[in-house]
């Protein structure tokens, strides 16, 4: 959807042209703007005005097609010009500002928040000591596209027992302790913005059962809400 403050039709642009003019009649001197700005903008209003009034009454030709175009296209011009160099600066006031057909600045910040949608992944295996995850939405949800937000895939390996485990590994939380219950309990996690990701691991995990887990999040750290813990033996 176009943001743009002049209208999209030629009839639109001729009404604001002609607010425009019929305000700066008794306001041209009081807003600063020049006499010579006005006058021009009176002219080109006419010309864009008599132009597509012409066209409408003979016949459609390339050479008046291309005439409405030029007359338009310098009105516009001349519009954002004086829009840009004049109506920005005070003393407009607001109610001034809105006379001339056009919206106020919207300077309140808009409150994005986070995602809501919840993902998941789809576990495959490319090769030894590797799990291939295919990040999609769980049922009833869908990708959130917002170009700020990407995945963040936490993990963490579960040995079939402590046995032959250092205690160093459980202190450096290279392997899980115990089953985790909530996402929080696991041990690692990276950052993505792709929807297929790789997660390899050393050549003594193999064997070993994963656990992972994946939300949204941004670089700023804020976080979407939990999918649903998904687990796999590494090949």
């Amino acid at each position: 959807m176009s943001t743009d403050w002049l209208p999209s039709s030629r009839a639109e642009q001729l009404t604001m042209a002609n607010i425009w003019v019929n305000a700066l009649l008794n306001n041209a001197t009081r807003w600063g703007v020049p006499a010579a700005a006005a006058t021009k903008l009176t002219q080109l209003f006419t010309e864009a005005k008599e132009n597509l009034e012409l066209a409408k009454i003979t016949e459609r030709s390339p050479v008046s097609n291309q005439m409405v175009r030029t007359a338009f296209g310098e009105l516009t011009d001349h519009m954002r010009d004086l829009r840009r160099r004049h109506f920005f600066i005070p003393p407009l006031t607001e109610a001034e500002w809105v006379s001339l057909s056009m919206r106020l600045p919207d300077n309140t910040p808009t409150h994005i928040g986070p995602p809501t949608s919840v993902v998941t992944a789809k576990i495959t295996y490319p090769h030894k000591n590797a799990l291939s995850l295919y990040v999609i939405p769980v049922e009833g949800h869908r990708y959130d596209e917002r170009a700020d937000w990407g995945f963040r895939i936490y993990f963490g390996v579960l040995p079939p027992s402590m046995n032959g485990i250092a205690e160093e590994m459980m202190i450096e939380r290279q392997y899980l302790r115990r089953l985790p219950i909530n996402p929080e309990e696991l041990t690692a996690s990276h950052f993505t913005r792709r929807k297929r990701d790789l997660i390899e691991f050393p050549y003594d995990n193999s064997g070993k059962q994963c656990f992972i887990c994946i939300r949204y999040e941004n670089s700023k750290g804020d976080k979407g809400p939990w999918g649903p813990m998904v687990n796999s033996f590494i090949p």
